[in-house]
């Protein structure tokens, strides 16, 4: 983030409740991240948080220099919540903002009025290709066009944009068999989680089930859909329980399928004897990626996405579907 991004950002936040606050980015601050703005006639130290997620906040709070103004593309709600306790004021990209500052109190906390657009250039391919990655894929097209069933000019493609992100880095060697390796597997998984929610589908139907035990009304679905060819995986809180069980119960449970349509989708349904219902706890999904099941594993009879899949799909459920991601990253050591 820059000095006149910033500026913009916030200029326009503050826009939306009086267009008569005036708002300058005079300087950089002491360390990376950090800004000194000019808002009205108060000196406002700012931090930028690049994700905007209950982590980055945590690792925040935990630093004596604390800011008067937290700013980020997207604060989630955990993070909301953890600055609101916190006492810090905060403005994100979608147009949310809660400020107290001395002779300033804006809150506008509204559900998010956009969301920032998805960085130009990722697609569902480049994301399959971070799972095959994160999971412990190699880093050469082979090896990944084995592991996720994906065409070579497909991954090819996505490991150079990978590597122009910095994401990557390789030998000097060329082709096929040149091998990448992650430059930072959290850098990779964040910017992976981030993209992911942006691109998911928003095709889903809802049905209602009456397991009383999630974990094995799951297996017997999958059993039946398996039988008529069907592949599946669980994500989200169903996938999670397996993965790395958590304290807290998280809703709604998930399932991906491969189909292509909503059509398609709503008739699988229907075949299973699932009736769709506006309150059901159970979510059935098309399969994110052009990889469909193939990076997906088998844990204690449960078909599974693989858990950076799973890790994103828990972070869009709120709260503690953010308490239950961080759980999961922590099980699988992808901490910075």
């Amino acid at each position: 983030m820059d000095t006149v991004a910033l500026e913009r950002l916030l200029a326009d936040a503050f826009a939306r409740v009086d267009p008569g606050i005036v708002v300058r980015v005079v300087e950089v601050g002491p360390r990376p991240g950090r800004f000194v703005a000019r808002i009205q006639s108060a000196s406002v130290e700012v931090a930028w948080l690049s994700r905007g997620w209950p982590r980055e906040v945590r690792e925040l709070l935990d630093r004596p220099d604390r800011p008067d103004l937290v700013v980020a593309p997207a604060l989630s709600p955990g993070a909301r919540g953890l600055l609101g306790d916190a006492g810090l004021s905060w403005v994100d990209g979608t147009g949310a903002t809660r400020i107290a500052l001395p002779g300033l109190y804006v809150r506008v906390e509204a559900e998010r009025v956009a969301r920032p657009a998805a960085k130009a250039g990722w697609t569902a391919g480049i994301l399959a290709v971070c799972e095959g990655l994160l999971v412990g894929t190699g880093g050469t097209v082979d090896e990944l066009v084995a592991a996720t069933g994906l065409a070579p000019s497909t991954v090819g493609g996505a490991l150079r944009f990978l590597q122009d992100e910095h994401l990557l880095e390789a030998a000097a060697a060329r082709g096929r068999n040149a091998r990448r390796t992650v430059v930072d597997v959290s850098e990779l998984l964040d910017a992976y989680a981030t993209t992911a929610a942006h691109l998911r589908g928003d095709a889903s139907v809802r049905v209602g089930v009456l397991w009383r035990d999630p974990a094995q009304g799951a297996r017997e679905l999958g059993a039946r859909l398996a039988a008529n060819g069907l592949a599946w995986s669980t994500t989200g809180a169903l996938a999670a329980d397996v993965l790395a069980p958590h304290l807290s119960e998280v809703a709604p449970l998930e399932i991906y399928l491969d189909v292509k349509s909503l059509p398609e989708l709503r008739q699988v349904a229907r075949e299973a004897s699932l009736s769709e219902a506006a309150g059901g706890r159970l979510l059935l999904r098309p399969f994110p990626t052009p990889a469909r099941d193939a990076l997906s594993t088998t844990v204690a009879g449960q078909r599974v996405a693989t858990w950076p899949r799973v890790f994103s799909d828990l972070r869009m459920i709120g709260v503690r579907g953010e308490d239950a991601a961080e759980h999961l990253r922590e099980q699988m050591g992808a901490v910075a």
